[in-house]
C-alpha cells in the first residue's frame, strides 16, 4: 500500500463515520508502512497528530477537526 492509498482509505473511513482512534485501531495500526504510535505535532501553531511511515513521510491529521491534512 502507498500513503496515498492509506491516505485514501482514512478519508473513507472519515467519511463513514470513523473518528481518529478507531482509524488508529482498524485502518493504519495494521498497515506495514506505519511504524509507531501516533504522535502530538504542532506546526503552524496548529496541534496535529502524526503518523509516521517507513518511507519517511506522515500521516496528519487536525486536532481540531480530525481531518487528514494534505
Amino acid at each position: 500500500m502507498t500513503r496515498d492509498t492509506l491516505i485514501a482509505h482514512c478519508r473513507a473511513g472519515q467519511t463513514a463515520g470513523m473518528d481518529f482512534p478507531t482509524l488508529w485501531n482498524e485502518v493504519l495500526r495494521l498497515d506495514p508502512l506505519v511504524i509507531g504510535p501516533p504522535v502530538q505535532t504542532v506546526r503552524d501553531g496548529r496541534v496535529r497528530i502524526e503518523v509516521r511511515l517507513i518511507t519517511g513521510a506522515a500521516i496528519a491529521f487536525d486536532t481540531e477537526s480530525g481531518k487528514v491534512l494534505d
